[in-house]
């Protein structure tokens, strides 16, 4: 794994309207690393994937790959490498999973063969493929999830930002996309940035992590420091170290 940082924010402030939601924050992601998000509700932490990928606007810097992005529309961000999968999936339930995957190719960088990136979506979830020719709305919340998923690598993305991929899903169903998301990782060499509820799992996966309050960083380290800070443990893990 490269030390050399991949992905480099400093001093973003991003919100809506006249507010500010999260405020002047600073951290770095080597290629190849998963980095976990933490924090309550309310923290920022959806803001700040939204400021990473064109959403919202922002002042500061963020940089990919030495590139400055930050200001950029999102279909230009997007066609850097950087592909965002929302909180509540955001797929076209009325479309098949095969149009919803096929969809996903359509700002990627690299024009290669999308039925071979559909076979590659496919191996990491077999159960689109069994169910290519439904609609998404047909999917379960789960089959719904790895659909939006398997979309965004149809993008071939440098950088993956995860939005609660756990929210409203079976803690099976849950273990198992984050197998994927290693495995996507560990396969591809694909950077990931998770924002995850269930900080059991996201620190399991992750390399570093950094916790928000109030739109701050107030905490930052390895995924296993953080894992071992009794701060952490009692507010997200519900354990006393």
């Amino acid at each position: 794994m490269s030390s050399e940082p991949f992905l480099e924010v400093s001093g973003l402030t991003a919100g809506y309207g006249a507010g500010e939601v999260v405020h002047g924050i600073g951290f770095s992601v080597a290629a190849g690393e998963v980095c976990a998000v933490l924090g309550p509700n309310g923290a920022g932490k959806t803001t700040l994937l939204r400021a990473l990928s064109g959403l919202v606007r922002v002042r500061g810097s963020v940089r990919l790959a030495g590139t400055e992005i930050a200001g950029r529309a999102p279909e230009k961000i997007a066609r850097l490498g950087v592909a965002h999968v929302p909180e509540g999936r955001g797929t076209f339930t009325p479309l098949t999973v095969e149009e919803n995957l096929r969809l996903g190719a359509y700002s990627r960088r690299a024009r290669g063969s999308t039925e071979a990136d559909l076979h590659r979506v496919y191996d990491y979830f077999p159960v689109l493929r069994e169910k290519r020719h439904e609609t998404a709305g047909q999917l379960s919340g789960g089959q719904q999830q790895m659909l939006a998923l398997g979309r965004a690598l149809m993008s071939r993305p440098r950088l993956l930002l995860l939005d609660e991929p756990s929210l409203g899903l079976a803690p099976l169903v849950t273990q198992e996309l984050f197998r994927i998301v290693q495995a996507i990782n560990q396969e591809e060499r694909t950077t990931v940035i998770v924002v995850e509820q269930n900080a059991h799992l996201a620190l399991r996966a992750a390399h570093q992590a950094h916790v928000l309050e109030s739109g701050q960083i107030v905490l930052s380290g390895t995924a296993a420091d953080i894992a071992a800070n009794e701060q952490v443990a009692q507010s997200y893990l519900g354990y006393r170290v």
